[in-house]
């Protein structure tokens, strides 16, 4: 669920995904909302992404903004029960995840709008207010979460073994996602987390036999097949499931590090994973080329501003903020390109 970060550190082991990814490749942590503009109400529901659409239809503009998800089939929507509300399911936070893996491709409020005109497709009133108000909840909670899920909550031990300020540290950043989830999704706190905050205890169970000094290692061994043995069927099937998206990543990285192309990833992808892997894994990447060739451009510009003699540091930055919002319409992209100018300016800093 989530992003493709490939280190073992033992504090990811129990940070769970909050975001079901479409791809290995798709990301999920949302943008902050804003309010969406209201669209006229439509009564049937529309076709799959994968469909071929006009460019004039709501369908076809769901595919120029949000062009990553164009060939992939969007889940269920919104449902309502036998007096036309909405019927919370699981399977609902599926449907807004599918849409939040593509934020990156537009801004919030085109975000929002795509969700308000796929909730107005899928169902009438009040189950269509009703999915839209949990949707707003559910960026709220995400937006609350978000920065401390972002922070490690702890080093990277030597030996495995997490000391105590750690763990009390993960506890509390636990504690508070679930207090988040209570106050702000109530009503959904249960079908949507429980099989998350089962993982989570036994996660942190298995840092504490980590974190055991002196234990017999088959004693250890055997309390960890306990715990793997008292998940419910359906962790085990996602976690033994998980390991597909590492093992995808693990063979592009090692591929990349040995100066391998797109073409030669692809085919290993295909060999391996299945064409549908492959064929995703070269969609992202004709995506990274094009931003990296537009950051490109836009990093010659930015440092002629930055050589540029006569100017004040003020107007320096003013330019310099100005080219990237000329350069990244996105405010993602705009940030990402910001992210990059620091760790570019950080490096050439270590070089002097």
């Amino acid at each position: 669920m989530t992003s493709s970060e490939r280190g073992t550190r033992a504090w990811l082991a129990v940070l769970p995904a909050m975001l079901a990814a479409v791809a290995v490749y798709w990301a999920t942590m949302p943008a902050a909302p804003v309010a969406a503009k209201r669209a006229a109400p439509e009564t049937s529901a529309g076709p799959s992404l994968a469909a071929a659409a006009a460019p004039g239809t709501a369908q076809g503009r769901a595919i120029a903004v949000m062009p990553s998800l164009a060939g992939t089939d969007v889940p269920a929507g919104p449902e309502t029960d036998d007096k036309g509300n909405l019927r919370v399911t699981r399977a609902l936070r599926t449907y807004f995840d599918y849409f939040l893996s593509a934020r990156h491709d537009a801004g919030a409020e085109a975000l929002d709008q795509q969700v308000y005109d796929g909730i107005r497709r899928s169902v009438p009133e009040p189950a269509a207010g009703q999915a839209w108000q949990l949707w707003r909840r559910y960026l709220g909670y995400l937006a609350e979460v978000q920065p401390h899920a972002a922070r490690k909550p702890m080093g990277e031990p030597a030996d495995g073994a997490l000391d105590p300020g750690s763990m009390q540290r993960l506890r509390a950043l636990l504690a508070s996602r679930n207090a988040a989830r209570q106050r702000l999704l109530p009503d959904v706190a249960a079908i949507w987390f429980d099989d998350e905050q089962a993982y989570d205890d036994a996660m942190l169970a298995r840092l504490d036999l980590a974190a055991q000094a002196g234990l017999d290692p088959a004693e250890r061994q055997r309390q960890l097949a306990a715990l793997d043995a008292a998940l419910p069927e359906p962790l085990r099937t996602a976690r033994d499931a998980g390991a597909r998206p590492q093992a995808i990543s693990d063979t592009i990285a090692g591929m990349q590090s040995a100066g391998r192309g797109t073409q030669e990833i692809g085919a290993a992808l295909a060999a391996a994973y299945g064409a549908e892997v492959a064929q995703r894994y070269q969609q992202q990447a004709l995506v990274e080329q094009a931003w990296q060739q537009r950051y490109d451009d836009y990093a010659a510009r930015r440092a002629q501003i930055e050589t540029f003699a006569g100017l004040s540091a003020q107007d320096r930055r003013l330019q310099l903020e100005a080219l990237r919002q000329q350069a990244f319409s996105s405010p993602g992209e705009a940030l990402q390109a910001e992210v990059m100018d620091q760790a570019m300016a950080a490096r050439r800093a270590a070089r002097q």
